[in-house]
């Protein structure tokens, strides 16, 4: 019997929460004669929520590791393993480090964002971003070793995070027991631009977060920022000086770069203008998705929670676009569970107003990292090749690398 060929194509771009969604979904419901491409510079994600905890020693690094090779077999989907350098909207292509472009019907992207490094600490061997989060741990060690190794063993390491919110301070929390439990001297530094930490939050979340960082003799600077760093000593606005062996940046999330090779519509943030389909607001046939996208008429926070719920307008769309019917709006919800993980099997959250600092805080976390991650389990233990076996890495990606799936 004659294989019936695909007639279109659909590109996800990026391996983030919302694309992954879609390659599940592939798995249990395929658009007729439609084949879908992941595109991913690298065969393993990364997943965000779970990378404090990681941190901390609470979980393997191959816990919060998702297997694109296996999750694409078992899907269906093929998977090019190249780096995405542009998009061409007019002629339909996907533009590729290593080789031809790809063409596509529809596409979706979902490339996540960047932190903004201030001008003082770019291009700095001390600085570590906290994204690329699957190479965070590595270039940590990296750092460390580098620190310690130039007889300073028994020196006390200064460390500085830059960023107050929700990445900056569960960082802290868990670098603090990183470092604690390899018996590292340490002193840690917190900075933000702002007048609290985690803006946004309850003041009562606030005020946990802030005793949970006095008790760890962590010290906060607010209102303050970067002014000059010699690659030893960072200088902040008000002139103190603080020695600085390691700093990581936590910061405003920033397009990255190479978005300015989309020709898509701009939103004055710099990330891809998007409508409440989740289209962009240039190209019908192009969708955007987690951080990437902002909407104008209704920007959001640039946080994971908003790429997961994203994943089932993103599939119902995809599906109606193939059919050419009328495409839901996403609608943001204005309050969720919020919940940072402290390190020490607690967990620091707030849900519905209230503010709590436990045990059973870090369990329900636990629990809804595992089921997240269960999600994208399979049972194949043979996935040498996805559909219309195109799984190898074309960029040279080894097993050692992974994307952020936090999207």
């Amino acid at each position: 019997m004659q294989e019936t060929l695909p007639a279109q194509d659909l590109v996800l771009i990026g391996a983030g929460h919302t694309n992954l969604h879609i390659v599940r979904k592939w798995r249990e419901r395929p658009i007729p004669l439609v084949r879908v491409t992941l595109i991913s510079a690298f065969n393993r994600a990364a997943y965000s929520g779970m990378l404090p905890g990681t941190l901390a020693g609470l979980y393997e690094l191959r816990e919060m590791e998702i297997d694109l090779d296996r999750l694409a077999a078992a899907s269906g989907v093929r998977v090019v393993y190249e780096e995405a350098i542009g998009l061409d909207s007019g002629q339909q292509q996907v533009l590729l480090a290593n080789r031809s472009p790809l063409r596509y019907d529809v596409a979706a992207i979902g490339i996540g964002s960047v932190p903004k490094i201030p001008d003082p600490l770019q291009q700095q061997p001390a600085v570590l971003s906290i994204k690329p989060m699957a190479t965070f741990h590595h270039r940590l060690r990296e750092r460390l070793v580098e620190v310690t190794q130039d007889g300073n063993e028994s020196a006390t390491v200064s460390v500085v995070i830059v960023g107050g919110g929700a990445a900056g301070v569960e960082v802290s929390f868990c670098l603090h027991e990183y470092l604690a439990k390899r018996l590292i001297s340490a002193q840690l530094h917190l900075i933000d631009a702002g007048d609290t930490i985690l803006r946004g939050y309850l003041p009562k979340m606030q005020q946990l977060a802030r005793e949970e960082l006095q008790r760890r003799e962590i010290v906060t600077h607010l209102q303050q920022r970067v002014a000059d760093f010699d690659g030893r000593q960072l200088t902040l606005e008000n002139g103190r000086s603080l020695a600085a062996d390691i700093i990581i940046t936590a910061t405003t999330a920033a397009p990255p770069p190479v978005l300015s090779h989309f020709d898509l519509a701009k939103a004055d943030d710099g990330f891809l203008a998007t409508r409440p389909t989740l289209q962009s607001t240039s190209a019908e046939n192009v969708f955007v998705v987690g951080d990437t996208a902002t909407f104008p008429d209704s920007p959001v926070p640039k946080a994971g929670v908003y790429a997961v719920r994203q994943g089932p307008v993103l599939w119902e769309n995809l599906e109606r676009s193939f059919q050419n019917q009328p495409f839901e709006e996403f609608h943001p919800q204005s309050s969720f569970l919020s919940l940072l993980a402290t390190g020490d099997h607690k967990a620091i959250g707030q849900y519905h107003g209230q503010a709590f600092h436990s045990r059973w805080a870090w369990k329900w976390k636990d629990y809804l990292d595992r089921k997240f991650m269960k999600l994208h389990q399979v049972d194949d233990p043979h996935p040498e090749k996805t559909a219309n076996g195109d799984s190898l890495p074309l960029n040279g990606a080894s097993n050692g690398q992974l994307a952020d799936s936090n999207r």
